[in-house]
């Protein structure tokens, strides 16, 4: 799993995996990504916790993270979207979420290079989603 954080590499593609997917009942989806293009049903490798009503991201390699892979428009609507994760680029040490670039696999095997929205604090006591699909626990 590679990560790249050079904020001069800049791909328009974005991995959700919790309230921006589009069925999720938030109205993230609707607020933040509804003129964003759908690509594919996709998976990331890592983990998956709860930390209240929004999930939280660890990248590793003990298993699959469902989601989706979206075509953003441009890059205001990236920066929309760290707002709304209250995520600068690069993230401060203090900031819950760190936006970095790995690769999803779709169900059909492609792989993409994809925007993410990574936990960057301690998953100590948060509940495990071990299904890895917050929609789907």
């Amino acid at each position: 799993m590679t990560m790249n954080t050079d904020p001069s590499f800049f791909p328009n593609l974005l991995f959700v995996y919790g309230t921006l997917r589009r069925d999720c009942s938030s109205g993230a989806h609707q607020k933040y990504l509804s003129d964003a293009e759908f690509v594919t049903n996709a998976q990331v490798r890592g983990s998956l916790y709860r930390v209240s009503y929004y999930p939280a991201l660890a990248i590793n390699d003990s298993g699959w993270v469902q989601g989706e892979i979206y075509r953003l428009r441009d890059s205001q609507q990236l920066a929309q979207l760290d707002a709304y994760e209250e995520c600068t680029y690069p993230a401060l040490p203090a900031q819950e979420y760190q936006r970095c670039l790995i690769q999803a696999q779709s169900s059909k095997g492609d792989c993409f290079n994809v925007w993410v929205y990574a936990y960057q604090r301690s998953l100590n006591n948060l509940p495990l989603i071990a299904s890895g699909d917050f929609l789907n626990p």
